[in-house]
């Protein structure tokens, strides 16, 4: 998740009071969970994706 060096938590948080929908916030709580040090592989338990989806 290389990509995610770019950005920090507080600027996803702030995008995600500006979304509406599950999968637009299913897609911005899992990057924060990441950031906030939750593992790519306990992400991946949690929403049942495979690893490299997460």
């Amino acid at each position: 998740m290389d990509y995610l060096d770019e950005i920090s938590a507080e600027e996803l948080q702030d995008a995600l009071d500006n979304v509406d929908g599950a999968r637009p916030t299913q897609r911005l709580l899992a990057p924060i969970a990441y950031k906030n040090g939750v593992t790519q592989t306990e992400l991946t338990e949690w929403y049942g994706v495979q690893r490299r989806t997460a």
